[in-house]
């Protein structure tokens, strides 16, 4: 399966990843892709957050929803259950940046959904649709 991640994403993700890290006292690991989420977040050395990174290019208004890949969620899932841990989302817009917990999955609507420009039969998938007003200022 192809990797569309862009030097660029990688960019906007480290600016998050540095605004968690300074506001909020966290040390941030990135962590393999078999986990299914960014990042691994320690306090005080214990780990305390799993975190997922989604970084857009278009301001936080322009749609009602943030629109996630269902297997992030089963990522995040497993991760609090197995781990007994938090499990975040944080999305960096061009105007805003914002979390949620994905404990909150049981609000989000689910649908098929995905990308269609880059000719990837694999951009189109189970998607879950996140209110945009469940996002908190970060």
């Amino acid at each position: 399966m192809p990797t569309y991640e862009t030097d660029t994403d990688r960019v906007n993700e480290q600016a998050v990843r540095n605004l968690l890290e300074k506001k909020h006292g966290l040390l941030l690991h990135k962590i393999k892709p078999i986990y299914g989420l960014d990042f691994a977040g320690f306090k005080d050395g214990k780990l305390t957050h799993f975190i997922e990174v989604k970084c857009r290019t278009f301001e936080k208004e322009k749609y009602e929803t943030t629109v996630i890949n269902a297997h992030k969620v089963l990522a995040a899932g497993r991760l609090i259950r197995t781990f007994e841990r938090k499990a975040i989302l944080v999305v960096r817009w061009t105007d805003f940046t914002g979390w949620c917990p994905f404990e909150e999955v049981g609000l989000w609507d689910m649908g098929m959904g995905g990308r269609n420009d880059r000719n990837d039969p694999n951009d189109r998938d189970l998607m879950v649709y996140i209110p945009n007003v469940r996002f908190k200022p970060l």
